[in-house]
């Protein structure tokens, strides 16, 4: 597994609950509809308001006992109705029961995640002994054991790894694994998932949903097996800008084999996302003292520029100083955009061009583009319709020779260059 997105079709990384909200009334409408004086209605997380991204769909479908045989016998082709199923089995601890029934169905293009738990209730009890016609496919131990694989991933993601680890105990136990679970959340997931499929191939293509699931959320899965400390000392990086150190913490944190660099960028943006209510907040720039660093340059400033840069966290606009000759742009200033646009950047430079007496320029305001053209004049190029000039006509513009800057902005794909501390 590479930590790719998975492919179109599958649904494994399409969480958005909105969409589980409308299937689940999709399902509930058509429980309802089956049988009249029949109620389907939500429980659970999703009743009550507490559900996540990661919740399942718990269903309480209650029917008239007369009807209990007759729902349980059609529950499949109901279900299918609504979206094609991978799969439906029943409770094995309810499969004889006269009052309720447990069903567990998979839906074919939605995520593992969002399986739904179906109860069929008789209000009041059906009549009868023994149990009624077959709905369900034959419970087994290895289906069961990707159950636990698909509800461990969903644990480690909720940041409850305690949970994991008893639900791989009991899936590894159940598929006939020798090893119980080593805390390194993918391997394991994947080694249950390899194992059940190896003790019933039958189960072969749950098992690879099983994986791509696993591989979509790898970097996720890779942060809750670095240990409780380096998971600290990474987070408190992250909150100190020091992005190159933070990676090299998770790269030399003992883990075999040790994780490569781009999926260590992968957890830094993630924790990046999850970390971002408590990062400080951008620096707000001040002219004054932008005035005060142009004017302290080797060489007086002939224009400003706006020139677009990036990283791991998105794009950045560079203000720059271009001393006259030779043309070497030095970076003043750098804005992270945001929702904001670029609107902060460009009055910035505008500002501070107007206080020095120089140009401004902006080759491309609207949209990210680092290939850019250099400032105006120089052989062969041009501006462009999109650049934003300001104050051309200086008597301090240096007419034909002005190039474009080339700030250095470091990213964490540099290496350390000094002890990480």
């Amino acid at each position: 597994m590479n930590g790719e997105e998975p492919r179109r079709g599958t649904g494994e990384g399409e969480l958005d609950p909105v969409r589980r909200a409308a299937f689940a009334r999709e399902l509930m409408r058509a429980l309802a509809a089956h049988c009249p004086g029949s109620r389907a209605e939500l429980r659970g997380s999703l009743a009550r308001g507490t559900s996540d991204a990661y919740s399942d769909v718990d269903l309480a479908w209650t029917v008239p006992g007369d009807r209990f045989d007759a729902c349980l016998a059609s529950v499949r082709e109901v279900l299918e109705a609504v979206r094609p199923l991978d799969s439906l089995r029943t409770d094995p601890e309810s499969r004889d029961s006269r009052e309720r029934r447990l069903v567990f169905a998979a839906f074919r293009g939605l995520p593992l995640f969002w399986r739904v738990d179906l109860e069929i209730a008789a209000s009041p009890a059906a009549r009868g002994e023994g149990r009624s016609a077959a709905h369900g496919d034959d419970w087994s131990p290895y289906a069961s054991a990707l159950a636990n694989a698909v509800a461990a991933t969903k644990a480690v993601l909720r940041g409850q790894p305690q949970n994991a680890r008893g639900l791989l105990e009991r899936g590894l136990r159940r598929a006939g694994a020798p090893d119980g679970p080593s805390g390194r959340w993918f391997d394991d997931i994947c080694r249950l998932a390899g194992t059940a499929a190896a003790r019933e191939p039958a189960l072969s293509p749950l098992a690879d949903r099983v994986l791509r699931l696993a591989g979509s959320h790898l970097a996720q899965l890779l942060w809750w097996t670095f240990p409780a400390g380096v998971r600290e000392r990474v987070d408190e990086l992250v909150l100190a800008g020091r992005d190159i150190q933070a990676v090299h913490a998770m790269r030399e944190s003992g883990i075999e084999p040790r994780p490569g660099l781009h999926l260590c960028m992968d957890v830094l943006t993630g924790r990046h996302h999850a970390l971002a209510d408590r990062m400080p907040p951008p620096p707000r720039h001040d002219v004054d003292t932008l005035v005060a660093a142009a004017g302290a340059l080797p060489r007086a400033p002939v224009a400003v520029e706006a020139v677009w840069d990036g990283d791991t966290q998105g794009w950045i606009v560079v203000l720059t100083a271009v001393p006259a000759r030779p043309w070497e742009g030095v970076a003043l200033a750098d804005f992270r955009i945001g929702e904001a646009g670029t609107g902060e950047a460009v009055r910035t430079g505008r500002e501070l061009a107007e206080r020095l007496g120089v140009p401004f320029r902006f080759a491309a305001p609207d949209e990210p583009d680092v290939d850019a053209p250099p400032l105006v004049g120089r052989p062969g190029l041009n501006a462009g319709p999109g650049a934003m000039m300001v104050g051309c006509d200086s008597k301090r513009s240096p007419g034909s020779g002005w190039p474009k800057p080339s700030p250095r902005m470091p990213t964490p794909l540099d290496p350390p260059t000094a002890d990480p501390g």
